[in-house]
């Protein structure tokens, strides 16, 4: 059963209500994607006052999905965000969020629209690769240069079954933190062997004014130095959080 007792709230902050998709910390900023075609946008926010800073329009053909921060070949910063059944990827520029590259890419086949879907992105500094997840048990690892699949792994759960429908990314101590589509739960998952050997229920964390709709679950996970934040699709508010059974996780361990 995933754990309960070991958050720890260090406060939460009001926010616009978006339609949250992607969230990841890079240079000193908060970036943030909206899903919805015709709705989906790239922010810029300030990690302080969580005022947005800039924002962009996706274009309107495409519903935006995850996003994460990454350093290029050449030590660039830069902002990388998927989209949900478009098959297609945006790289920016994280100060001026200009569009600098498109590219394509392939998840799990299917038919019709299920086909090939993006939902979540991270980013293994240490492997220099993107970790992708499409809604289903894979976690899909893509090379940082070429963008080329390395491999991908099947995950489970603790109790040994099979995850599905995993969503939003953070890479976080060397494992895949997940949201997982529809559950209040956040599992960790090696990504090698695909195991998760973290899990934690973050129930108590959904604000009563959210369940108007069942869409508007737990999706964003962005690593800090001092806490993790995290928040929900057109939830009000982000959480800034620590896991007291986690001594490692900002290096203290």
């Amino acid at each position: 059963m995933p754990a309960t007792t070991h958050l720890y709230l260090i406060s939460h902050i009001k926010t616009c209500s978006v339609f949250s998709q992607g969230l990841t910390y890079g240079e000193g900023k908060l970036y943030e994607t909206t899903g919805h075609y015709g709705k989906s946008k790239v922010m810029r926010i300030n990690p302080e006052t969580f005022d947005i800073e800039l924002s962009v329009d996706v274009d309107a053909g495409y519903f935006g999905e995850g996003c994460t921060f990454y350093d290029d070949s050449t030590g660039r910063g830069r902002l990388v965000e998927i989209t949900w059944r478009e098959q297609t990827g945006f790289i920016y520029d994280p100060v001026t969020l200009e569009l600098l590259r498109t590219f394509t890419y392939t998840t799990t086949p299917g038919y019709g629209y299920r086909a090939h879907q993006g939902w979540g992105i991270t980013y293994d500094s240490v492997r220099e690769e993107f970790i992708v997840s499409d809604g289903t048990k894979h976690l899909y690892v893509w090379d940082r240069d070429t963008l080329a699949q390395k491999r991908k792994v099947a995950v489970t759960r603790l109790n040994g079954q099979s995850a599905s429908r995993l969503n939003e990314l953070e890479y976080m101590d060397g494992l895949v933190c997940c949201n997982i589509w529809h559950e209040n739960d956040i599992i960790c998952v090696d990504p090698l062997s695909g195991k998760s050997v973290r899990e934690y229920d973050m129930s108590s964390l959904r604000p009563e004014n959210s369940y108007w709709s069942s869409e508007n679950v737990l999706n964003g996970i962005a690593l800090g130095k001092d806490h993790v934040l995290l928040t929900g699709k057109r939830w009000d508010r982000m959480y800034k959080v620590q896991f007291l059974d986690w001594p490692t996780l900002f290096g203290q361990g």
